[in-house]
């Protein structure tokens, strides 16, 4: 128990203190006591005077009470202020048990409206009594709205305000007002049930415990079992040869009742459900850092303000009892009936999901509830089960239920806490709230590379676009540079305003978000060329890593590189061994140089994450998949399909052995472009960060700006004869002399040509030689490429 729940149940016990003082004072309340509090001044409470007028007053509650009750009553709202004081106990009721502050914020709102009601019709009244229960408030009330829309008037608005009030109160505070009766009835039935015995059966204890004390402890326990068979059943007597069967005598209605009395006492064997207490994570403001910094060209730059996100309410951090009752006693009844036994059940609610963590016997074998994940998802009526088995740490096995209210977890809310502000991790990336409700951030220049799967709609886009907004929120445009590689063309456009900033340029490229697979080759070749570059200058400084490099050399400090590849299975489609030698190479090398990637693929199949590339990529992530087989893709394990979608996802780092299930933020695009827009419209860098151009005498260069020699050796017919193999998609010379009316010699002379270019594969026998350029496009590019050279 942490020191805000002392504190929230020591202010509930308070509050419920003062409302029993405020409503006893109201009650208590006595006419006469004004004219011995009148002897008094206001604020005298103390002293002999006020001893004596204490003796004098009626009201036990003292001075303050007397005085309380008189400004209430004669001058407030009567005896109908009392409502309010019920407001004032509910309050102290939700904080001393933990519960949300809005059921009692909506009811104090309610009571206050209701005494007001109230007050006025009793001022509209001609009871005697009318004027204590309306108060001066009251006949105030009543006196305007008589000679406003008269008294006939009056009544109906009042009548009407009324039940219109306690209709809504009643809908909105249905569910808390069915719990408070189910707990209260449940409290009424375990004392009837556990002291409501026959006298008979009281009579029974009292002679076995006079005949013999030792057994008084032994009778309670075998009552039960005993008393049934202690009943003894009458022998027929034969008169005449007429059977004649003989009335039960009365202890046979003791037999009839005993089995409900059994029945009773079973669910007191049950394991009682332990609710652990979620982490409640310090805010913290980030406007409230250093936002404004200069770059290395002496360029002021200002972080983005965490205004620009989206301002969420708070959240409700009720927990509905009697709903975890109901799935505890489903999942045990299953349980039971497969003879697995549980001795301790608790339960972390989390923000989609309730973690049942089960102590079983020892005699229970863990593979026997790993087989029953479909019977428990059909039991529970659940879309998804996950079983952990056994929790990593603990003595226990997990099982991962989805709850009916699915709880929304915003940007701006796992951004604004201390453990963000405060972080020291190099390159800060926040993945969501885990099951405990607490802020995952994990470091991404310590996975190195993360490796993201999931279906279409499951949540990866969004996913990357809560990294990078985490990365913009933690770090300068000199700490780190983007490479953003987006087939799919409408993933990451918005991060376009960050070309000034953040995203590095191609030398022979005019984009800096690369959409073609052309062009993505040879922007993943730039950045192993930038990688070699790099480990040649740690060489030369005679350090080991980038961190080292930059403490010693700071002047020529070097940026990190995130590459974020958003659909990798459309690259490994259109240019597979192109796309995976050099993610291959980066992945195995470029950690040290802080080079970092982030790939991301809807189609977790073993053709696009090869076993090179996921041999290389310990961190990964997946989200909602179709089958356990793609689950298996992924992470080695299922799991990943019994996932709900929508940023429900599964962690696996590379320092645990099993998946962390995650709830990953929710980020809009109208956020992320307000972010973007925001860094865009400051001052650019002078000197934009460019990476060089990739080497061209690579085995498979297909894709480089170079290698088809000097213009002039060029034949006239080489772009013709280029567009025609691309266009035919083969490579052979007899196809040139056909197509382009060529003799033999001179074809074969373009078709070396071609293979200088690298626009066709090597010679291989008599078959057609493999063609590199899928379409017209990516030649166009690679001709305009050349024709610079």
């Amino acid at each position: 128990m942490n020191k805000e729940t002392i504190k929230k149940e020591f202010s509930g016990i308070l509050l419920g203190v003062i409302a029993f003082f405020y409503i006893g004072s109201l009650l208590f309340y006595y006419p006469g006591d004004a004219g011995h509090l009148s002897e008094l001044r206001w604020f005298e409470f103390f002293g002999r005077q006020a001893m004596e007028v204490v003796g004098d007053l009626k009201n036990p509650f003292g001075i303050f009470g007397a005085r309380l009750s008189d400004l209430l009553i004669c001058n407030f709202l009567g005896y109908v202020s009392i409502i309010p004081g019920l407001a004032i106990a509910y309050w102290g009721w939700s904080m001393a048990r933990l519960k949300s502050l809005k059921p009692p914020l909506f009811f104090t709102i309610y009571t206050v409206f209701m005494a007001l009601v109230l007050a006025t019709m009793f001022g509209l009244s001609t009871a005697p009594f009318g004027d204590l229960m309306a108060g001066t408030v009251g006949r105030m009330l009543a006196a305007f709205l008589s000679t406003v829309i008269g008294f006939t008037g009056a009544w109906i608005l009042l009548i009407a305000l009324g039940v219109g009030a306690s209709l809504i109160a009643v809908r909105l505070l249905g569910e808390q007002i069915r719990h408070l009766a189910s707990s209260v009835g449940g409290a009424v039935n375990a004392f009837r049930a556990r002291y409501a015995k026959r006298p008979d059966e009281r009579r029974g204890d009292r002679s076995v415990a006079a005949s013999n004390p030792r057994k008084k402890r032994r009778a309670s326990q075998s009552r039960a079992s005993d008393a049934p068979l202690s009943a003894e059943v009458p022998e027929p007597v034969y008169d005449d040869g007429e059977l004649i069967m003989p009335s039960a005598p009365p202890s046979m209605n003791y037999v009839q009742s005993e089995p409900e009395a059994v029945n009773g006492s079973e669910p007191e064997d049950e394991p009682e459900i332990t609710i652990r207490e979620a982490v409640h994570e310090k805010e913290a403001d980030l406007d409230k850092r250093r936002l404004k910094v200069r770059t290395r060209d002496q360029v002021p730059y200002r972080f983005p303000s965490i205004d620009l996100l989206q301002r969420t309410r708070d959240e409700d951090e009720y927990v509905d009892q009697s709903l975890l009752d109901e799935s505890k006693n489903k999942l045990l009844e299953k349980l039971r009936i497969y003879k697995i036994e549980v001795l301790r059940i608790s339960a972390t609610v989390g923000p989609r999901v309730t973690l049942f963590e089960l102590e079983l016997a020892p005699d229970v074998k863990v593979s026997k509830i790993t087989s029953l994940e479909n019977d428990l998802a059909m039991a529970m009526a659940a879309r998804g089960i996950r079983i952990i088995a056994p929790i990593p740490g603990k003595n226990a096995v997990g099982v991962e239920i989805p709850h009916g209210k699915p709880k929304t977890v915003w940007m701006r809310s796992v951004l604004q806490v201390e453990k963000f502000k405060n972080t020291r991790l190099t390159l800060p990336v926040v993945l969501g709230r885990t099951i405990a409700n607490e802020v995952y951030i994990d470091d991404l220049a310590a996975m190195p590379h993360l490796l993201i799967a999931g279906a279409t709609g499951a949540g990866k886009s969004v996913g990357i676009n809560v990294m990078l907004t985490s990365l913009l929120y933690s770090c300068s445009p000199d700490k780190i540079k983007l490479v953003l590689i987006d087939p799919k063309r409408v993933e990451l456009f918005h991060y376009q305003s960050l070309k000034k900033h953040f995203l590095v340029k191609f030398q022979g490229l005019d984009e800096q978000i690369i959409t073609e697979p052309a062009k993505a080759v040879y922007a993943l070749r730039s950045v192993v060329k930038e990688m070699e570059l790099r480990y040649m200058r740690l060489e030369q400084a005679g350090v080991r890593n980038i961190a080292d490099f930059n403490r010693k050399i700071p002047d020529e400090a070097l940026p990190y590189l995130v590459v974020v590849i958003d659909e990798l299975a459309d690259l490994m489609i259109t240019a597979g061994k192109e796309v995976e030698e050099p993610i291959t190479r980066l992945a195995q090398l470029a950690r040290a140089v802080g080079i970092h990637l982030i790939v991301a693929t809807q189609r977790p199949s073993v053709d696009i994450i090869t076993g090179i590339i996921k041999a290389n990529f310990p961190a990964r992530i997946a989200f909602q998949v179709a089958s356990k087989v793609d689950s298996r893709t992924i992470l080695d394990g299922s799991g990943a399909d019994q996932l709900l979608g929508n940023g429900d996802m599964l962690y696996q780092p590379a320092t645990q052995p099993k998946p962390e299930r995650i709830q990953c933020p929710y980020i809009s695009s109208a956020e992320v472009e307000a972010i973007t827009s925001f860094i865009g419209s400051q001052d650019g860098l002078k000197q934009p960060y460019e990476l060089p151009k990739p080497d061209v005498n690579e085995k498979i260069s297909s894709f480089s700006p170079g290698g088809a020699g000097d213009r002039g050796a060029r034949d006239a017919m080489f772009e013709d004869a280029a567009t025609l193999v691309v266009m035919h998609q083969q490579g052979s010379v007899s196809l040139l002399q056909r197509r382009l009316k060529l003799g033999f010699s001179r074809a074969a002379r373009i078709m070396d040509q071609l293979e200088a270019a690298a626009i066709v594969g090597a010679a291989d026998g008599s078959k057609p030689r493999e063609v590199l350029i899928d379409n017209r496009d990516s030649l166009e590019l690679l001709l305009r490429n050349i024709d610079e050279e």
